[in-house]
């Protein structure tokens, strides 16, 4: 009997995510092409029409994933009704944090990307894309604050504010990686709490 016949838009879809899961297991000095035609059941041959290369693979592997998890960020225009800007740019991050914490496979597999990207620059390319529109996500409910609280931020602007944000969370990832045992998301949140809640705590900043 014939094989199943799939769109190629699906098939290619399929090998990604059977790539993801070879990557995820064996890491990308793992990422072959023979391994990766094995896991998604079909021929190399196929594989390659897609992909055309192990580097191409390589290349769109680190796309699809950066278009699936948190670091491809979720543009949040308006907050809901009766929260405190503050209060939204919180959740925001305390939302994300706990999605990522659910992703440490991902992330892990992230810093391999990062590495081969010093010396890959359509790699490096895709990372500082995909972190700027990270950082982006955040500018809303930083706009918000800063706002709100002219007097307080009148030395900061939305975007520092929306970088801040973003660093947290990209500083809480690596955490997770290399000190999972020490490192506190509750913790790490409460502090960020005070910090953004408290006027008190923050410094007192000058604009250069």
């Amino acid at each position: 009997m014939p094989g199943r016949k799939v769109p190629e838009a699906a098939r290619r879809d399929e090998i990604l995510r059977a790539a993801y899961r070879v990557a995820a297991r064996d890491r990308l000095g793992g990422l072959t092409v023979r391994a990766v035609a094995a896991e998604a059941g079909v021929s190399a041959g196929l594989l390659l029409f897609h992909f055309e290369s192990k580097d191409g693979l390589l290349v769109d592997l680190l796309d699809w994933m950066l278009a699936h998890t948190i670091v491809a960020g979720e543009l949040h225009r308006r907050p809901p009704d009766d929260v405190a800007p503050e209060q939204w740019l919180l959740g925001l991050v305390d939302r994300d944090l706990r999605h990522l914490l659910a992703q440490r496979e991902r992330i892990e597999l992230f810093y391999d990307y990062w590495v081969l990207g010093t010396r890959h620059p359509v790699i490096r390319r895709l990372i500082r894309r995909a972190l700027h529109r990270y950082r982006e996500s955040f500018r809303p409910a930083a706009d918000a604050v800063c706002a709100a609280y002219p007097v307080r931020f009148a030395a900061l602007s939305a975007d520092d504010l929306a970088g801040v944000c973003a660093a947290f969370i990209e500083g809480c990832a690596t955490q997770t990686v290399l000190d999972p045992d020490r490192f506190d998301a509750v913790r790490a949140m409460a502090t960020l709490h005070a910090l953004v809640i408290d006027p008190a705590s923050v410094p007192r900043l000058t604009r250069p």
